[in-house]
């Protein structure tokens, strides 16, 4: 019995042997590689590194906006909690005020009453 090969063997196969013959022929004398040729290669290269250190420097670019972002959430935070603080704190000095206004106008109504008092007392 005659065993199939899988497709996927196949293609790997053909690529391989494909590979082997491209490089046989570029050994052989004047079949190689011409100076443009090799130019346009380096160019690729280069172009390749480049872009690769364009992506590193862009992904090192996002990583600092990202923890500024994330510095600005937190101080946007800590600004709320400190907004709220501050509300309650003028609130608590609102009562007070309102507290020192009837403690000031108790203490005229005594006054006044005192000086009635004296008052009487004085024409008795």
């Amino acid at each position: 019995m005659t065993q199939k090969i899988p497709e996927k063997k196949w293609v790997i196969m053909r690529t391989a042997l494909s590979l082997l013959l491209v490089l046989g022929l570029f050994t052989l004398p004047g079949c190689g590689l011409s100076e443009e040729d090799k130019a346009v290669i380096k160019q690729g290269v280069k172009a390749a590194e480049e872009s690769k250190a364009a992506a590193s420097r862009a992904e090192a670019a996002t990583k600092r906006l990202e923890d500024l972002a994330s510095r600005l959430e937190s101080s946007a935070r800590k600004a709320e909690e400190a907004a709220a603080a501050a509300a309650m704190a003028a609130d608590r000095a609102d009562a007070a005020t309102n507290r020192a206004t009837e403690a000031a106008s108790s203490a005229e109504t005594t006054a006044k009453k005192t000086e009635r008092i004296f008052e009487k007392s004085l024409l008795k």
